[in-house]
């Protein structure tokens, strides 16, 4: 009966063993996609930044371009 009790009281012990290192493991996973996620957030910032400002430099562009075609229009 003792050995009984004491093999019982190992299966619950590892069981729950097991599933604190699981646990943990799954913490530390869910936190590097929580980082990794976290990153890509701050890249596509950076790139809608930076896509915001070649669209802006296109238009200055196209104006230069505009008032440039006035000007050879006007001297001719």
């Amino acid at each position: 009966m003792p050995f009984i009790l004491a093999a019982l009281g190992g299966i619950v012990l590892g069981g729950g063993l097991a599933a604190w290192v699981l646990s943990n493991r799954w913490k530390q996973q869910v936190e590097e996609v929580k980082e990794a996620l976290n990153e890509l957030v701050d890249k596509h910032q950076q790139e809608q930044q930076q896509n915001k400002e070649l669209k802006q430099d296109l238009a200055d562009t196209r104006y230069q371009l505009g008032e440039a075609k006035k000007d050879l229009a006007a001297r001719s």
